[in-house]
């Protein structure tokens, strides 16, 4: 099933090897994380925090292959806590969503290896699910090559 088809229909075949993968969505507004979260579903299985605490209690708790966060949060930022989890476990893809001013954090992240793409705001909805899908599909590879079998999500 191709991106134009996802487009109309919103599903994923349940063979594909995407429908398998969850995404973990981290932003403290609500109002972003219900839309983000609606904009998702039916391609992966979507977990969402509204903090890096509840992010990283998820992140133990199940399998999650992408995440997707925003930079500026209370207490913990996305760039400080993609640096934990990549202490974790460095598979899953990270995918920054920052204000044009953060440039110099997602700078010093990206040569760090804390994120593997970063997003402005105000982003392009279509151009994000493209780049998490992307994101995704990097996952697969990375797991093939790691020889790590990608298990349906729970």
């Amino acid at each position: 099933m191709g991106w134009k088809e996802y487009k109309q229909t919103g599903k994923v075949r349940s063979d594909s090897k995407l429908s398998n993968l969850s995404l973990l969505i981290v932003d403290d507004e609500q109002g972003i994380l219900k839309s983000l979260s609606e904009s998702f579903r039916g391609l992966f299985n979507v977990h969402t925090a509204d903090s890096g605490e509840r992010a990283l209690r998820l992140f133990k708790e199940h399998d999650i292959h992408v995440v997707l966060s925003d930079q500026r949060m209370p207490i913990m930022t996305g760039v400080e806590l993609f640096a934990i989890l990549k202490a974790i476990n460095p598979l899953p893809v990270r995918i920054l969503l920052t204000g044009y001013s953060d440039i110099n954090v997602v700078i010093r992240g990206l040569n760090e290896g804390l994120m593997w793409k970063y997003v402005t705001k105000p982003w392009n909805s279509e151009d994000l699910k493209a780049l998490v899908r992307q994101g995704a599909r990097h996952y697969l590879k990375l797991a093939e090559e790691a020889g790590i079998e990608v298990k349906a999500a729970r």
